[in-house]
């Protein structure tokens, strides 16, 4: 266990310390990765910085043409939310796949991109929903696409203190497809997920974007399929996409899945979604 943590409720505050405190620190919003790379051995850091109660992080609000939300807010609150539903509904679908209900009332969905796993799936939603992710170091900050700096399982190219601020989408009304593959019906990681957001106009797909979890090393975007998916027939093109779609991923075989499965499976998953439309 770190030898104590400090408690913010303001990021004015947290600025205002940060830098007096040991240097091996880390951020607590949820804990629901931190506490588990602790007990693995994996965490050893002397601090904990509390920021789970900051208002600024737990806002979801609409900004202009975009809505913000908030890095500490938690999974269980993306399943109701009004404008979530509304702007983001990829993020209400995730939740009912999303661990158990203990869980989505803890983690948060900061937490969710920071540990940088490539069956998150709240990053799954978010990176089909082409969100961009805002940064703050110091009260100074940076709007990043949200897949461009997770470099790989636990790997996210994070400066030292800089934090999760919160997450921006666009306010387009797209409609959204969430689909996951695991060991049981509910409460499991992903073997394979896909995401898929769109607009249909006169029969034709619009604004296309399909992201794709667990078949590389962080969570990705199928761009040659949402390419050619654009103004097409979603019943005329699925042959097609299901084929490009594998030809785009080379996932490993580990413990929860083979190679060939995943494959299999993102296409059958992309086949359902098309026939869905």
């Amino acid at each position: 266990m770190p030898e104590y943590i400090e408690k913010y409720y303001t990021l004015k505050d947290l600025w205002k310390s940060v830098k007096k405190l040991p240097s091996d620190r880390k951020y607590l919003a949820g804990g629901t990765d931190l506490v588990i790379s602790l007990s693995c051995g994996n965490d050893k850091s002397s601090v904990w910085l509390d920021i789970s109660d900051i208002d600024r992080l737990k806002e979801i609000k609409e900004d202009g043409k975009n809505i913000f939300i908030g890095a500490a807010v938690k999974i269980s609150e993306l399943e109701s939310n009004p404008l979530i539903k509304k702007w983001a509904s990829a993020l209400s679908e995730c939740v009912k796949y999303y661990a158990s209900p203990s869980i989505r009332n803890t983690a948060t969905l900061g937490g969710n991109y920071a540990n940088a796993s490539p069956c998150a799936d709240g990053v799954l939603a978010l990176a089909a929903l082409r969100a961009k992710v805002m940064l703050n170091l110091y009260d100074k900050r940076r709007v990043v696409d949200i897949l461009s700096i997770v470099k790989g399982p636990k790997k996210i190219d994070l400066k030292k203190d800089e934090l999760i601020e919160g997450f921006i989408v666009s306010k387009e009304e797209r409609k959204s497809i969430f689909m996951k593959m695991m060991h049981r019906k509910r409460f499991g990681i992903a073997k394979a997920g896909l995401c898929m957001c769109y607009k249909l106009e006169k029969g034709k797909l619009r604004d296309v974007s399909i992201s794709l979890s667990s078949v590389a090393p962080s969570v990705v975007r199928a761009k040659k399929t949402e390419e050619y998916l654009e103004g097409k027939n979603p019943s005329k093109a699925q042959t097609k996409a299901c084929q490009l779609i594998r030809e785009e991923i080379s996932p490993l075989t580990d413990i929860r899945s083979t190679s060939d499965y995943r494959m299999r499976i993102v296409s059958v998953f992309l086949s359902r979604a098309l026939c869905s439309i």
